[in-house]
């Protein structure tokens, strides 16, 4: 509890001035509504004594009730502008901060956290704060000044009766408690299952084309329907405690008009108490049941909240991956690739394997040099160049940017100079032109937006659009073709080039005509002071200064391309295959 009452802290203590011109309105609320009942008082038993003479005393009485009630309409809405906005802010703040974080973290945390589950932790959760620190402080602080004002108003009238009305209070608050605790339990079952559910949404709506293909339509509707019964269980346990907590809460205060109906009545009776004098007390006891019913909201507030906020601290307490390194000075980030990268018998080993996916790797990249990198399907090809452009971090001694160990660079520090062109292609729900400069950060500048577009041969595919480069991809580029969206992906990659480009298998989609302008764009023309290119396609490999044959994670082979084909093993075996295709469709196209 401390460390969730530390977290909130934190972040309201940067708004404390809005908090505390809040509370001063707040006060001045609860001040004049404590005040109204006393001019009412007066007004009442004017017109209970019905003496000729009284009209100036009594108009008097009413028009300060409209002049104060006018006012409390005032600093009621300040208090809450002023205690309302705070929260907004927090909670932009909080969301800000924890996109960063989730940026900074490694593969580890997206293999064990699902997407849905992270979401639902940004939305949910995060909303939970910000009712705390809005509604919430709203409530606690209108409860305070209430239950510390308002009872001794009622004390100073008749002590006795106000006993009579503490003890309904007190039952019904020791109710409240037991309810809430309940409701605590079920909130983190509630909260988790929510997080879960999001999860499956999510990954089988993405994955909705498999669902689609391989016909498993009630196999996805029955996992789903599993975790929304399981939320829903929880969601009724939730419903039926405030089912019974709530109706008590609110009618608390018919329950304190019926005892000072009575009681207060018998009073008037007697003559202890005048008609306004009741009719004070009244209004008292309606001014304590609205912060008695508060309460109940503030407890269900605080208690989803705090859940929320334990569930927030996992990320926020969670180190990234560059946390404690080091950022390197601009002159000195400028140059690292100035040596190239050198790679001194690298083992690499997943979070979760058992067992290395690369073996004893060592070669140098120099600058100016294009680099081929080509092996069987699962042979470590992606799992290298991610070593080598951050993604993944390797230990110590292994990865060199000159005489810079790559295990103490920062992440950012490594991808200012190094640009990657990954095999699975992601493109945001944005225009083409906004995918492909929104990471210069400076707009878009139409002579190299034109340049990289010509470069990365979607020229031409871009003037098919009506709208060309306004043109919106869709979630993910569904609305275009897997060789549309490499082309994009790689004009990206070149309108904020690095000092090495890594191509992960960016040739895959494209016809030979395509293929062909590329390498002439890509390798020719030197788009950058090196390349790394990963692909299987002996059209490509023939153009790099030298090439690498993985197999299992080793380095099989290494060498020029016509070093390699005078050796027997996988690159020649897939130049054979790849001429004997060669032929047949020439074949084919003859007849």
């Amino acid at each position: 509890m401390f460390s969730k009452l530390k977290f909130l802290l934190k972040y309201m203590h940067q708004y404390r001035w809005w908090y505390s011109g809040g509370m001063i309105f707040l006060a001045l609320t609860v001040w004049i509504s404590v005040t109204i009942p006393g001019f009412v008082q007066k007004a009442i038993d004017l017109i209970a004594e019905g003496r000729a003479g009284n009209e100036a005393e009594f108009q008097k009485n009413v028009l300060i009730i409209v002049g104060l009630a006018l006012g409390l309409i005032l600093v009621r809405t300040l208090s809450r502008i002023l205690l309302f906005f705070p929260a907004r802010l927090i909670e932009r703040k909080l969301k800000g901060e924890m996109f960063s974080k989730l940026a900074s973290f490694g593969k580890e945390y997206y293999d064990q956290n699902s997407t849905g589950n992270i979401i639902s932790r940004v939305n949910n959760d995060i909303n939970g704060v910000r009712m705390i620190t809005g509604f919430g402080i709203l409530q606690i602080g209108n409860i305070t000044l209430s239950l510390s004002i308002t009872p001794y108003k009622m004390w100073a009238l008749s002590p006795t009766l106000t006993l009579y009305c503490i003890v309904p209070m007190v039952v019904i608050f020791v109710i409240v408690r037991i309810g809430m605790r309940v409701m605590v339990k079920n909130t983190r079952l509630n909260m988790s299952t929510l997080q879960r559910l999001s999860g499956k949404i999510i990954s089988f709506l993405t994955g909705n084309s498999v669902i689609k293909s391989y016909n498993i339509y009630d196999h996805a509707e029955d996992k789903v329907h599993k975790d929304s019964l399981l939320y829903y269980d929880a969601t009724l346990k939730i419903a039926w405690v405030r089912s019974f907590i709530m109706p008590l809460l609110s009618n608390l205060g018919q329950i304190l008009k019926v005892i000072i109906l009575f009681v207060g009545g018998m009073y008037v009776i007697n003559g202890q108490f005048t008609l306004g004098q009741l009719t004070e007390y009244i209004a008292y006891a309606a001014l304590l049941s609205f912060p008695i019913m508060g309460l109940g909201w503030v407890l269900t507030v605080f208690q989803q909240g705090f859940v929320g906020i334990g569930s927030i601290q996992t990320i926020m307490d969670r180190k990234g991956s560059d946390d404690e390194r080091q950022a390197l000075p601009r002159e000195e980030k400028d140059v690292l690739f100035k040596n190239g990268i050198h790679l001194k018998n690298l083992n690499f080993t997943y979070h979760n394997g058992e067992r290395p996916v690369l073996h004893d790797i060592s070669f140098s990249i120099k600058p100016g040099q294009v680099v081929g990198i080509t092996g069987k399907v699962g042979a470590g090809k992606t799992t290298l160049v991610n070593c080598l452009n951050g993604y993944l971090r390797p230990e110590k001694g292994q990865v060199f940017f000159g005489q810079k160990d790559a295990a103490n660079l920062k992440a950012a520090d490594i991808r200012a100079n190094v640009s990657t062109v990954t095999q699975e292609v992601f493109l945001f729900s944005d225009t083409i032109e906004n995918n492909i400069g929104f990471a210069s950060g400076n707009g878009i500048e139409k002579n190299r937006f034109e340049e990289v577009i010509y470069k990365s041969s979607f020229a031409d595919e871009l003037l098919r659009f009506p709208r060309q480069e306004k043109t919106l991809v869709g979630e993910k580029g569904i609305m275009l073709s897997g060789g549309q969206k490499q082309r994009i992906s790689l004009a990206r990659a070149l309108y904020t080039p690095g000092d090495l480009l890594i191509l992960d298998d960016v040739f895959s989609a494209v016809d030979t005509d395509t293929e062909r302008f590329l390498i002439k764009q890509i390798f020719d023309k030197r788009v950058a002071k090196s390349i790394v290119v990963i692909s299987n396609r002996i059209s490509v490999l023939e153009k790099t200064d030298f090439n690498i044959v993985l197999e299992e994670g080793r380095m099989a082979a290494t060498g020029s391309h016509r070093e390699l084909l005078k050796q027997p093993g996988f690159y020649r075996d897939i130049l054979t295959l790849q001429q004997d295709k060669s032929e047949d469709t020439n074949a084919e196209s003859n007849k």
